[in-house]
């Protein structure tokens, strides 16, 4: 058996440790579930061992060509394409996070894109066009207001808007800046993180607009009617079809726009898929490729527009 030298030992060591130190920071500062913790850990894991028995290198010395090497291995092996696409997710999270750490300068997997399922692509507001439209849900009457308030946070978590609609006051919890959404699709739940702004938006909210509504009536849910029930998903359409009127957007508009939108501009600021997924509470993580296809896309469409040989 060969003995492994001292540095390459305590390379080895290290790198355990910043993977330890990667896993804490997915689950206590960004808040990701136990199960999607799990996943990343298997997936690096994985590749660590890869690394260094096939390929007789490490973590922090790897290329590209190691990288693709591994979906190579990882195909053969008769891994699914969302698998084989989770697991490049979960390097490119691991690496961004190595590189803030300065343990490489590159990212080897940065560029690379896994398998994505191809279909209908969902429709989908830019961020000029979502500016503009927050803008307009800021001003109204009460009812007005607590329906800008269901579309601005919609648009901030991703949530559904059956999940909105059906959020009580103790789904919330304002100073750790989480919600959590206790029946999502196919009955999991789920918690989700609030940006500070829509945290302030929300007390705001509910000490003055929601108290206009309710006028002394009692009510578990935060979003209600004057008689105290929750409103309902079609009032929730109906006034952000008028919102959108208003704010001059040609498209039409349906509350999962604003789910599409949170998970593409994500995804368009550097977050990586499997955080998305686990925001918008996908059981798959090819249901969430689709979103890195509508970027592809937006690409092409403004390459064709803009270069003069087009």
């Amino acid at each position: 058996m060969e003995l492994k030298s001292e540095s390459s030992l305590a390379e080895k060591i290290s790198e355990g440790r910043l993977i330890e130190e990667y896993l804490s920071d997915l689950a206590y500062r960004r808040r990701l579930s136990l199960a999607t913790v799990k996943a990343y850990k298997s997936d690096i894991m994985l590749f660590a061992e890869f690394i260094e028995v096939e390929r007789k290198s490490s973590l922090s010395k790897c290329s590209r060509d190691d990288i693709l090497a591994f979906m190579v291995e990882s195909e053969k092996a008769g891994k699914s394409k969302s698998t084989r696409a989770r697991s490049l997710s979960s390097l490119k999270g691991f690496y961004s996070f190595l590189k803030t750490k300065g343990r490489v300068t590159v990212s080897p997997v940065e560029g690379l894109k896994g398998s994505v399922r191809r279909g209908k692509l969902p429709n989908v507001l830019t961020k000029d066009e979502m500016k503009i439209l927050l803008e307009c849900c800021r001003h109204g009457d009460k009812y007005q207001c607590r329906n800008g308030m269901i579309i601005e946070l919609m648009y901030a978590t991703g949530m559904r808007v059956s999940e909105a609609v059906g959020l009580r006051l103790e789904n919330l919890a304002l100073e750790d800046g989480v919600i959590r959404v206790e029946h999502g699709k196919g009955g999991k739940g789920r918690l989700v993180v609030i940006p500070p702004s829509v945290v302030e938006g929300l007390r705001k909210y509910i000490d003055s607009v929601r108290a206009l509504i309710l006028d002394g009536e009692n009510s578990r849910w935060v979003f209600p009617t004057g008689s105290g029930n929750p409103v309902s998903r079609v009032a929730v359409w109906q006034g952000l079809g008028r919102q959108g009127k208003k704010a001059g957007i040609e498209k039409k508009l349906h509350p999962h726009m604003l789910r599409h939108s949170c998970a593409t501009h994500l995804l368009e600021n550097g977050c990586d898929l499997l955080t998305v997924q686990e925001l918008l509470g996908h059981s798959d993580i090819s249901t969430t490729e689709i979103y890195t296809h509508i970027l592809e896309e937006r690409k092409r469409k403004v390459f064709k527009d803009a270069h003069p040989r087009s």
